[in-house]
């Protein structure tokens, strides 16, 4: 496997995850959650969860550029543990936003914690 180019691929990806939230964010998710707001989008919470939606899936490929790195930089037998911490960790932080931003109403929040506390366990307790 070409390292220089898996670098270069999570480059692109936290790149391209930048441009989604901020081009997305002016562009799309700004204007749609306007005074003029459809439907369900008058609902403040569906507004809060509709924008944090948007916005975490620029965490997700900025992890997954993360254990790409991991993937090509770390020693084989590290790969695994450090890739697992780094998705145990972006899950607790998609769990806290979301409680957060949802003001701990959004349905996912347990499960978003419960996949990160579980990843990271299973790397402290090396089980």
């Amino acid at each position: 496997m070409n390292s220089i180019l898996v670098c270069a691929a999570a480059i692109f990806a936290v790149i391209t995850g930048l441009a989604h939230s901020i081009l997305g964010e002016r562009r799309l998710i700004g204007p749609l959650l306007g005074t003029a707001a459809p439907g369900i989008l008058k609902s403040e919470p569906a507004r809060r969860i509709l924008r944090f939606a948007w916005h975490i899936t620029t965490l997700s490929w900025v992890t997954q550029a993360a254990v790409l790195v991991i993937l090509v930089t770390a020693p084989a037998q590290a790969q695994g543990r450090l890739a697992t911490i780094v998705i145990g960790a972006s899950f607790l932080l998609m769990a806290l936003a979301s409680i957060v931003i949802s003001r701990g109403r959004h349905v996912g929040w347990p499960m978003l914690a419960a996949t990160g506390i579980a990843a990271l366990t299973a790397v402290v307790t090396g089980l």
